[in-house]
């Protein structure tokens, strides 16, 4: 092995393949990019073993707060000591990088599991909760709420463990937050109520986003998903998501109970603790039922009146739960058909409604938490079309602009990310530019394309055609455009027809710390 190379001679704030950060951590290959960090495959070269190595983007090593809170991360998780939390081992500062030394996992997110085998079998579900509500125990007993239970976050390995990770909006319990007053953090679909509202979070607003993990596991779906990010948000503190045990008959009864007191809308009336979950799911597997508090059942939301609807004709009462937890059949049924004028009824009640949320919330700090992440216009929207495939278009390079990355811009993580290649001048001295091709799932109308990026200065034209172009000619004329945008942007395109998509991004304003340009995308969506 040869020899490493001195901190000072370490190109300031760049992680390449063979830099060795703090005389020890050889960095071998980019396991992936997220919104706040770089993750690498590392060979720790004194205990000789392969260990994952996260480093801070260079523009937030930059930003002392950013720094604090990345190595809080590090300092919290390193106090737990749970073989289902993944495991921290050191911290690293050199030559303006910073980093944590991580264990390296060997296997799949959750998230990719769910995308690839839909709904999972209920015993599968048993198993995964049970482990993530043990972990997460051990977190809250040590002082800890995680704050992001996630299926992104969630890690299926190939040794047949189940582990949590990610820690870094972790927050320690009576301490002061670091976070900005206002700013919810966690993911939108799996927020509890209390982060929705800004309200204080303890160990049941865990509870209830594993709730959330555990509902979609089962039903294939999360228990709220509106057309845009604002209305999902809003939804968990108004509406009853579908009724689980009408999504999936098979599942027992005790495990639609589990699920239905961990998604209570009141953290008083909810499961308790983390620990009381693993109970439950024990008792589940049993066959028993499982103990939680009186006043839940399937509906979830029990405190919110059901809405006025047409008798459903009489059923059989479903079969009681066996010893044995019941296996998924091999398709749900379909959900019932509405008449058009009871949908067109609903979704303008819905929309009207929305919007007179987004108005009357707009004065109260709980509304600013939710309009000032997604925006209020977002209430609007027309909701994302299904995507089939996406891939770089670099017609005027050759060199793939990181094909092997792509794929996390389109899987609704934004810990995944594509990037382009560096260009130590920017795009304009080596070509007009780089792209992003999104192949539709069928011919629609495009009318608004949305790109989360962390870069800065960066500007952006949209194309439709019906058929994918070999050149930026072939696109046709832009139908949109952005310029100097700073992170997150919605391009508004002239409503056009197509079943293929082109971002062309033409510039990026800002060098990296070693003078490389480059442009960072975590998710695009296109919407109708």
């Amino acid at each position: 092995m040869s020899e490493p190379p001195p901190p000072s001679s370490l190109p300031t704030g760049a992680a390449t393949p063979g830099t060795v950060l703090c005389g020890r951590y050889h960095l071998r290959r980019l396991l992936a990019v997220g919104g706040m960090a770089e993750v690498w495959e590392a060979d720790d070269q004194l205990l000789h073993r392969l260990v994952a190595v996260k480093v801070l983007h260079r523009h937030l090593a930059a930003d002392p707060g950013f720094v604090e809170r990345f190595r809080s991360e590090a300092v919290a998780a390193a106090r737990l000591h749970h073989p289902g939390i993944v495991a921290v081992f050191d911290t690293c500062s050199d030559a303006g990088l910073e980093a944590i030394v991580l264990e390296l996992v060997q296997g799949h997110t959750l998230r990719e599991h769910l995308d690839e085998a839909g709904p999972l079998p209920v015993v599968d579900v048993v198993d995964i909760g049970t482990a993530v509500a043990d972990a997460l125990d051990e977190a809250h007993r040590g002082g800890l709420v995680h704050r992001d239970v996630k299926p992104a976050n969630v890690l299926l390995c190939d040794d047949d463990r189940v582990l949590i990770t990610d820690f870094g909006i972790a927050k320690v319990v009576d301490t002061t937050d670091r976070t900005a007053t206002g700013t919810m953090l966690g993911s939108v679909k799996y927020l509890s109520p209390e982060q929705v509202q800004g309200q204080r979070v303890d160990g049941r607003s865990d509870v209830f986003s594993l709730g959330v993990v555990l509902y979609e596991c089962l039903a294939g779906r999360p228990p709220w998903l509106e057309e845009t990010p604002a209305a999902t948000a809003l939804a968990r503190l108004h509406v009853a998501p579908p009724d689980l045990a009408g999504l999936r008959p098979d599942v027992p009864d005790g495990m639609v109970a589990v699920v239905g007191a961990c998604l209570t809308l009141d953290r008083d009336r909810r499961l308790g603790s983390a620990r009381e979950v693993v109970d439950a799911l024990g008792a589940v597997r049993r066959g028993a039922a499982p103990a939680v508090p009186s006043g839940h059942d399937a509906t979830v939301v029990a405190e919110r009146p059901p809405p006025v609807a047409p008798a459903p004709p009489a059923a059989a009462p479903p079969a009681a739960p066996t010893a044995s937890v019941a296996v998924l059949p091999e398709a749900p049924p379909p959900p019932p058909r509405r008449r058009w004028p009871t949908v067109l009824a609903i979704t303008l009640l819905v929309g009207v409604g929305l919007g007179v949320v987004a108005l009357l919330l707009r004065d109260t700090e709980q509304g600013k938490q939710v309009l000032d992440r997604v925006g209020a216009g977002d209430l609007a929207d027309q909701g994302p079309l299904p995507i089939a495939g996406v891939q770089p278009f670099d017609p005027e390079g050759g060199d793939g602009e990181r094909e092997d990355l792509v794929a996390g811009a389109v899987d609704g993580d934004a810990a995944t990310a594509w990037q382009t290649e560096g260009y130590r001048d920017g795009f304009a001295a080596a070509k007009r530019g780089v792209g992003l091709q999104v192949d539709l799932a069928e011919e629609a109308t495009v009318r608004t394309v949305v790109v989360d990026s962390p870069t800065t200065g960066w500007s952006a034209t949209v194309h439709v055609a019906d058929a994918p172009g070999a050149t930026l000619e072939d696109w046709g004329p832009a139908l949109g455009s952005v310029e100097g945008v700073d992170g997150d942007a919605e391009i508004s395109v002239e409503a056009t027809a197509g079943q293929h998509v082109l971002v062309w991004f033409t510039d990026v304003a800002d060098p990296d710390a070693d003078g490389d340009f480059r442009m960072v995308v975590e998710e695009i969506e296109v919407r109708g």
